[in-house]
């Protein structure tokens, strides 16, 4: 795989041990169908615009990345006449609106080579950015820490990772649910301008019933990449696999290549 091909806006997650020094940034939007709040008791269409992902390769084995929605909106579709939380008299006119959650990640890929098989570790937080009196978020810092496994090739490339989310429980201090965390995505070098990719995220609650704020969330996702030179344009659609995934998932960005390994 080129280098200037190594990393990938919004991604599922990040390929990883291919050479350092190159670094990303990206904007782009998503609208979710149907996506559902049970903290806040509210359902309907989600928009997120500007939704920013800053990516980079530190070393030959380890990529850093930030990620997360500077805003988001919901159109208010359904909701339940008793939430759990009082939510921002604002909620009222149909439609809310708030920061969107981000996420650090380091991803680590020290045993193996660029080709054929590698492993290491990926380490995630998710800050605390919301509010959820305006019921898109959760406002809890969440935690995930996984075992990463890559194999790939020239022109692809499979990297993957599974371990365990320590989700913060929104209304019941000092209280978690830890769920099982997965996350896969296949690339693929069509050609030199064109890569397709195809991949799955989500974690599972290892209790019966989960604390409100810490359900099951999964989605299978198809995107399509043209890069020509620094520039990178990707479009995707996305499946949700759950009941608070919502239903389809479109998103669209661009990203700039701010260095890459000569």
């Amino acid at each position: 795989m080129p280098a200037e091909g190594q990393l990938k806006r919004d991604a599922l997650v990040q390929p990883v041990g291919l050479g350092g020094g190159e670094a990303l940034i990206g904007v782009g939007f998503t609208r979710t169908a149907n996506a559902a709040f049970p903290l806040a008791g509210l359902e309907g269409d989600l928009n997120a615009f500007p939704v920013l992902h800053a990516v980079w390769a530190i070393g030959p084995h380890a990529v850093l990345e930030l990620k997360g929605a500077a805003r988001k909106a919901l159109s208010i579709e359904a909701r339940d006449p008793a939430p759990a939380i009082e939510l921002d008299p604002s909620v009222r006119d149909g439609t809310t609106r708030d920061v969107g959650d981000f996420e650090v990640a380091v991803s680590l890929a020290p045993l193996g080579g660029p080709m054929g098989f590698s492993a290491g570790a990926h380490v995630g937080v998710k800050l605390p950015n919301s509010d959820e009196t305006r019921g898109i978020g959760t406002n809890t810092t969440d935690v995930t820490i996984a075992a990463l496994f890559s194999w790939g090739s020239a022109r692809w490339r499979a990297t993957g990772w599974f371990g365990v989310g320590i989700l913060e429980v929104p209304i019941e201090p000092f209280e978690q649910n830890d769920a099982f965390a997965y996350a896969f995505e296949a690339l693929w070098d069509a050609t030199r301008n064109w890569r397709l990719s195809v991949g799955t995220r989500g974690r599972t609650s290892t209790r019966r019933v989960s604390p409100l704020g810490t359900g099951d969330l999964g989605e299978f996702r198809a995107t399509v990449e043209w890069r020509r030179g620094p520039i990178a344009i990707d479009a995707g659609l996305g499946r949700g696999t759950t009941a608070l995934s919502g239903d389809w998932n479109l998103r669209a960005g661009v990203a700039w290549t701010l260095a890459r390994d000569p």
